[in-house]
């Protein structure tokens, strides 16, 4: 009976989801539900941090949206025939209302993660067998680092949120208040330091495959800071990340290839996604969510299937037009198929163009603009299941923060070493550097960087949060985009300051009556 309380209590506090338990349950034991047999072993708490891991992957299934294209890299193909899709529509275009579902999945999930660091840690305190250091180590540092993740994604997301720092045991728990943002953050911090004290450094073998790392830990927190704007803080964080053996990798391309997914330097901390049975729900399906909505996708995927789910995070000509000429991330980020339109006036593609430099569509010719950064066909026989993983820090990303943080405590001079260690990969050895030491010339040019380098990785609209860009640029943007495209509502891109927030979703408002709302909604 206990075991079913403690199941209910855990549900209204809106601590699970559906969406992700199937996957957890039929692999991890979920703490509530095991408590009388469960974390009796090493064994039993490794696992339960293996669980701790997969609401990881029902927020990035939602993240899109909410960050790339929300921000003036991508757009979605507005499809006349089915008007089905509107809940992510109004997300692109400063529509969203405090029942959009996407909102709801991205909060739910990241307290999904938030409850299961939380059981790991109680539980962790009060253990009657003996666990070797090592152990108790990586596993508080995995949850703390988990626990500080899933806040920081909420608190950037939706500001002041509940904090919840231990299982929850009553129903009294369950309904906890906001915490202001600061308190937040503090958490955060607090997690994320001990998680650094706590975890190993970086060997890039299998068995740290997708684990957080004291390198992941390191550029959270770096990354948390110049949230902050405390980039004095950040700065030593981003230095000692160059230290700890990450790289570039020689090709950009080959970053994102889920061939090279495990032991790649480059990547300080990926999502991991798996294909196989769709029961295993460990699979992802960004390849067919950011090519076109087709009948037919055998010229593009290698394989037939009819693709309803495609046509999101298509590249935006504002993004297209920045890439300067030499710039090998073109070719890399973003493609172009090529088709017809058949008698339902559906699209039917013939070709998928080999490179977009200089292209010039030919006459008659309906074409597709699409984010190939995770495009790797042929793909396999079951539909939507590939074993693309999701990239959330690469080195790369530490490189042009620390530029940045250079620059913005008065190092402009030291910035251009690692800005120019991201642009020699891209152009080549001794082209594309940049000379100027001018700090307001050198920001630009680092925000344009951050933006063509981490194009469709979910950084830019938090990049412009951060840097105070959101309303002018967006709004700007929205002029743009209203003028070319016509089915856009007078209404849309109106870009305040409230909007810079999502709501807190009405349904954990329903349940937790508590929960202020944030304002503007």
């Amino acid at each position: 009976m206990k075991k079913n309380i403690n199941r209910y209590i855990i549900l209204i506090g809106g601590l699970i989801i559906s969406s992700c338990s199937k996957d957890f349950l039929t692999k991890y034991p979920e703490g509530s539900l095991n408590e009388g047999n469960f974390y009796a072993s090493e064994t039993d708490f490794q696992q339960a941090v293996v669980g701790a891991y997969v609401p990881l992957r029902d927020v990035a299934n939602n993240a899109y949206f909410m960050d790339e294209m929300r921000a003036d890299n991508a757009e979605y193909f507005y499809y006349a025939k089915d008007r089905g899709n509107q809940t992510a529509e109004n997300l692109t275009n400063y529509l969203d209302l405090t029942d959009n579902v996407i909102t709801l999945n991205r909060y739910q999930a990241d307290y999904n993660g938030i409850s299961r660091t939380n059981i790991i840690l109680d539980r962790l305190n009060t253990i009657t067998f003996t666990m070797s250091d090592a152990v108790k180590n990586q596993v508080s540092g995995e949850a703390k680092a988990l626990r500080g993740h899933y806040y920081f994604d909420l608190v950037k997301n939706f500001g002041d949120v509940p904090l919840y720092l231990h299982e929850v045991t009553t129903s009294s728990a369950a309904y906890l208040p906001r915490s202001s943002a600061d308190s937040v953050y503090n958490q955060i911090i607090t997690d994320l330091t001990d998680a650094i004290n706590l975890l190993s450094e970086p060997n890039f073998s299998a068995e740290q495959t997708g684990k957080v790392t004291k390198g992941t830990a390191s550029m959270e927190l770096a990354a948390v800071y110049m949230q902050r704007k405390q980039y004095d803080k950040a700065l030593p964080l981003l230095q000692n990340i160059s230290t700890m053996g990450y790289a570039l990798l020689p090709n950009f391309r080959d970053v994102f290839n889920p061939a090279n997914k495990n032991g790649n330097k480059e990547m300080i901390f990926d999502i991991q996604y798996k294909s196989g049975s769709p029961t295993d729900l460990q699979e992802s399906n960004f390849p067919y969510r950011f090519t076109p909505l087709t009948p037919n996708t055998q010229v593009i995927m290698g394989v037939n299937f009819n693709n309803t789910i495609g046509g999101w995070n298509v590249p935006t000509p504002d993004l297209y037009q920045l890439f300067e000429a030499g710039d090998t991330r073109l070719d890399a980020s973003i493609g172009v198929i090529e088709g017809t339109l058949d008698e339902n006036t559906d699209f039917e593609p013939t070709k998928v163009v080999s490179t977009v430099v200089g292209y010039t569509p030919p006459a008659h010719t309906e074409i597709r603009w699409f984010c190939k950064k995770y495009y790797y066909p042929p793909y396999g026989s079951i539909y939507k299941n590939t074993d693309q993983n999701w990239p959330l820090y690469r080195f790369s990303d530490a490189l042009l923060l620390l530029a940045e943080c250079l620059n913005e405590t008065g190092r402009s001079t030291e910035a251009l070493e690692p800005l120019n260690r991201v642009r020699t990969r891209a152009f080549g050895a001794g082209k594309g550097q940049i000379t100027t030491t001018d700090a307001n010339q050198l920001r630009t040019l680092i925000a344009n960087e951050r933006r063509l380098e981490l194009a469709f990785e979910n950084k830019r609209y938090q990049d412009l949060i951060r840097t105070d860009q959101a309303i002018p640029v967006m709004t700007a943007y929205g002029t743009a985009a209203k003028a070319r495209h016509s089915y856009l509502l007078p209404q849309t891109y109106n870009v305040t300051q409230n909007r810079l927030l999502y709501p807190i979703p009405q349904r954990e408002r329903d349940l937790n009556t508590s929960l202020t709302q944030n304002p503007g909604y």
